[in-house]
């Protein structure tokens, strides 16, 4: 299947040339669901139209569009980083979906992967409540905000993975000749999957903060109609904002609990020899340089 945005005057001469076709009852969040023998065609309230590829469907597309290039307007499942994204409004779609991770380039505490889904309202809420790229925020600004973010019962996907697990699932990922960038993408996988089962629509737009742009495309398997970009500084994007804050916020907790729990200090002044080896495991990720010689 796939997907092109329709204008106004496409969408009433879309009606007319479809008006003889079988109609079905259209879902939640669609105008119209047509399948008549070959022919599919799904037209969102967003004004995007999904369509089978077949001989008979993109005959009637193509009278739709008129002269529109429709095939080469069509949009493609991912996007690359060099995508002119100023094309793109976040308004086009009934959810976006935004995740950001946090904790992988530190040798201690947890790897966290955030992902949230949210409508348009919601993304308006979220910019007025002060969210915003989390890396322009303060420890106890990104605290506050969080705090107002789960007041909105905004739906999110958190994976926290303490260093005992990561490191587990980080040998079997190269037990199988993978690296952090295959782990990394099969959080981020887990974390939107769950959130596109739980919205149940293909009207979204995906924004993933960009690591591993193939990487991501392998571990991602979802519907070929739904809109994915990648890009690099995507926490500019309110939904990945928002992400990036809950992301931290649970780092932040986490690393905390550790210290608490094996009564070490942890953060970048901290040298990885003070640190008991009976725990190191427990508290740092042991796959970095400065780790291996002291597990």
């Amino acid at each position: 299947m796939k997907s092109v945005k329709l204008t106004d005057n496409e969408i009433r001469r879309f009606n007319n040339i479809t008006s003889s076709l079988y109609h079905e009852k259209p879902h939640q969040y669609e105008s119209v669901r047509i399948k008549d023998g070959r022919i599919v065609f799904i037209l969102y309230n967003s004004k995007k139209l999904v369509y089978n590829e077949n001989k008979e469907t993109l005959e009637l597309l193509s009278r739709i569009l008129e002269k529109r290039e429709y095939v080469e307007h069509t949009p493609t499942r991912n996007y690359q980083s060099n995508y002119d994204n100023s094309s793109i409004s976040l308004n086009d779609y009934m959810f976006t979906i935004g995740s950001d991770e946090t904790g992988k380039g530190e040798w201690y505490g947890p790897l966290v992967v955030s992902a949230v889904a949210t409508s348009h309202d919601e993304n308006l809420e979220l910019k007025r409540i002060g969210v915003k790229d989390s890396k322009k925020l303060s420890a106890s600004e990104i605290r506050k905000l969080y705090t107002k973010i789960k007041k909105l019962n905004i739906l999110n996907e958190t994976i926290v993975l303490k260093p005992f697990s990561y490191n587990k699932l980080y040998s079997k990922f190269t037990s199988e000749g993978k690296n952090l960038n295959h782990l990394l993408a099969y959080l981020h996988s887990k974390a939107i999957t769950s959130l596109l089962a739980q919205i149940q629509t293909s009207d979204v737009l995906v924004i993933i903060d960009k690591f591993d742009y193939n990487k991501m495309n392998q571990y991602l398997d979802i519907n070929k109609s739904i809109d994915v970009i990648q890009e690099s500084n995507g926490e500019r994007y309110i939904p990945v904002a928002a992400s990036s804050i809950i992301a931290k916020y649970h780092y932040e907790k986490t690393l905390h609990e550790l210290e608490e729990r094996y009564n070490v200090n942890l953060s970048k002044k901290t040298k990885p020899k003070s640190i008991d080896r009976r725990i190191i495991s427990n508290v740092a990720k042991t796959h970095f340089k400065n780790i291996k010689p002291y597990t």
